[in-house]
C-alpha cells in the first residue's frame, strides 16, 4: 500500500476516534459571572438558543454563544439539548431572518474561545464540552 494511503488511513482513524470520545463526553451549558440560578431546564436553555427569550425566569438578561456548523460539540448539543439536528436548525433560523423574528447566535471559533468570552461579562451563556470546563465558569446543564 502506498504510504500517502496508509498515512491517509490512520489520519481518518484517529480523527473518528477524536470525534468519538468527544462524543461521549457529554455537553454542558456554562454560565459566566451574573448568572445567579444553580442551573438551567433544558426548556430555558431551548428558549434561549431558539431566540424566543432573552432573559432567565429570574428576570437576568443573558447572551448566549455558539460553536460554528459543523463542530461536533455543536451537533451534540443541538441534537441532545435543543432537539434538532443542525440542517433544522439551519432552517428554523433562515424562516426567523425571513420573517424578522431574530437572528441566531454569534460564534466562536472553539470551545476555549467560548469559554474565554462566557467568563469574561456577566450575563453570558455558551455550551462546550464536559471536557473542557475550567474554574472560570459553571456548570449549568449537563447532558451525557
Amino acid at each position: 500500500m502506498p504510504r500517502g494511503r496508509i498515512a491517509g488511513c490512520v489520519s481518518g482513524t484517529l480523527l473518528s476516534f477524536v470525534l468519538s470520545a468527544l462524543a461521549e463526553a457529554g455537553v454542558v451549558v456554562i454560565g459566566g459571572p451574573g448568572i445567579d440560578v444553580p442551573s438551567l431546564s433544558e426548556k430555558t436553555v431551548r428558549n434561549l438558543y431558539l431566540g424566543k427569550t432573552v432573559q432567565l425566569d429570574n428576570g437576568t438578561r443573558v447572551e448566549v454563544i455558539d460553536l460554528p456548523n459543523g463542530n461536533p460539540v455543536r451537533e451534540e448539543f443541538y441534537e441532545k439539548v435543543i432537539g434538532k439536528d443542525t440542517t433544522q436548525v439551519k432552517a428554523y433560523w433562515a424562516k426567523r431572518i425571513f420573517t424578522g423574528k431574530g437572528s441566531p447566535p454569534e460564534t466562536r471559533l472553539d470551545e476555549r474561545a467560548v469559554v474565554r468570552w462566557v467568563g469574561e461579562a456577566p450575563g453570558r451563556i455558551g455550551y462546550i464540552s464536559s471536557e473542557a470546563v475550567n474554574g472560570s465558569v459553571r456548570v449549568l446543564l449537563r447532558k451525557e
